[in-house]
């Protein structure tokens, strides 16, 4: 799974943008409506959001406990060398809460949210800047699109932080991705590399 890209959201936000100008000129010229989304839709961008978000703190938690155990089993073989460090099916299990695909779908959930953040941001900045020109800053239809603008960023902002709770930095990756096997090194004996939730890619 590839990292969000500010330039790529940069992009999507400026041809929105662009797209959005025109289309809204074009249907104001008919009669119809600009196509904007209602203030009401600011509900449901707060509570997508905060869904992701949670269950992106959720998935930042469990990897935080899978860190700790792996933690406490490395200082017991530390204080207790004597002791042969169990393998294979011997090895305690960590109590795992979160399975690894369910946090990959968390991150990808985040990661649409920021690229649809990027456009419904970008979409909304061409529908402001026409009827801002034409209607007057302080018209209901400018006001509801500066709001979802807003709340477009915050989408953003939300997928970039979803991003880093499911990513396991680099000079963690070998104390938070303990094997099945309770050691610290994969099936092929090398090491785990940068990656999201438990070291999947």
């Amino acid at each position: 799974m590839t990292r969000l890209r500010p330039l790529w959201l940069l992009v999507i936000a400026v041809v929105a943008a662009a797209s959005a100008l025109p289309t809204t000129a074009v249907l104001a010229g008919r009669g119809v409506s600009s196509p904007a989304l209602p203030p009401s839709s600011l509900i449901t961008l707060g509570g997508v959001g905060c869904v992701v978000l949670g269950l992106g703190i959720a998935v930042r938690r469990d990897q935080r406990r899978l860190e700790q155990e792996a933690e406490r089993r490395r200082r017991a073989e530390r204080e207790h060398p004597e002791t042969p460090p169990r393998r294979g099916e011997d090895a305690p299990r960590p109590s795992r809460t979160v399975h690894p695909l369910d946090a990959v779908r968390v991150v990808a959930a985040g990661q649409a949210c920021a690229y649809a953040g990027a456009l419904i941001a970008g979409w909304h900045v061409g529908v402001a800047t026409y009827l801002g020109m034409t209607a007057g800053l302080g018209a209901p239809r400018v006001s509801s699109s500066l709001m979802l603008i807003i709340g477009g960023m915050i989408w953003v902002i939300i997928g970039f932080v979803v991003e880093q709770l499911c990513r396991i930095p680099p000079d963690r990756g070998s104390a938070a991705a303990a094997s099945a096997d309770g050691t610290d090194e994969g099936p092929d004996g090398s090491r785990p590399e940068e990656g999201y939730a438990r070291g999947t890619h």
